[in-house]
């Protein structure tokens, strides 16, 4: 851009949007700010469902699994995935019902099944066979939430997500006519909006990237997955 407006001459213009431009890049650096984008979706109440309810199951749906280098069985795993299944190893505990994990093929190694890894995780930390249930499918919220509806049609769940993605989730599971609640882990922000300036975070940038991947994830849902029959 700064290219084509030097070859026109126009070096107000280049100025002004390289002022612009670096204006930016220091207030979205800021960690404060990125917490203040992050709060609507981590701490705003999710769960569309005015009840607790008691649940049938645990829903533990996918997040991310390396498949590609030589490095131990932990380190694969994201850390998103790793925070849902701990807590569900800590909720099945607690609530005594089955965990159901979702996601199918979509890892790099178009041969792993992703709840397949899921499964063997629980089992290391003592969850028992019987306690699992596996769903080979879904490579996205909206699949997994199709095919929990297919399998456990009628299932109460507690539906243990990223807090950023909270949101969307309950959507999608209202849609899909699973009384559910959320528990949510991977928090981003701390809930705390007390104005602060810190130097510039590359870590900022990295939470307004998150939150602003779900801002548009819950603009394509209520452009077109709210409308779609497909999940009802």
């Amino acid at each position: 851009m700064n290219i084509l407006m030097l070859k026109r001459n126009k070096l107000s213009a280049v100025k002004t949007f390289n002022i612009v431009a670096l204006s930016l890049l220091l207030v979205f650096s800021q960690p404060w700010v990125a917490d203040l984008v992050l709060n609507p979706l981590e701490f705003q109440s999710a769960s569309t469902e005015a009840k607790e309810i008691q649940p049938d199951y645990i829903f533990v749906p996918a997040c991310y699994y390396h498949t590609e280098g030589n490095v131990p069985t932990i380190t694969r795993w994201h850390e998103c995935s790793l925070q849902r299944m701990l807590e569900a190893i800590k909720q099945q505990k607690k609530l005594e019902v089955p965990i159901v994990l979702t996601g199918g093929k979509f890892l790099q190694n178009k041969d792993v099944v992703f709840a397949r890894e899921a499964e063997k995780f629980l089992h290391t930390f003592g969850v028992n066979h019987n306690n699992i249930i596996v769903i080979e499918a879904g490579w996205n919220t909206k699949s997994e939430v199709i095919s929990l509806k297919e399998h456990l049609p009628d299932a109460r769940v507690v539906a243990i997500s990223s807090a950023t993605h909270q949101i969307r989730l309950s959507y999608l599971l209202s849609d899909a006519g699973i009384e559910h609640t959320i528990s949510a882990v991977d928090y981003h922000s701390s809930g705390d909006l007390s104005f602060y300036i810190v130097p510039p975070s590359s870590n900022a940038l990295i939470k307004i990237q998150r939150a602003a991947y779900e801002y548009l994830a819950l603009l394509k849902y209520f452009l077109y997955d709210s409308s779609s029959e497909e999940i009802r």
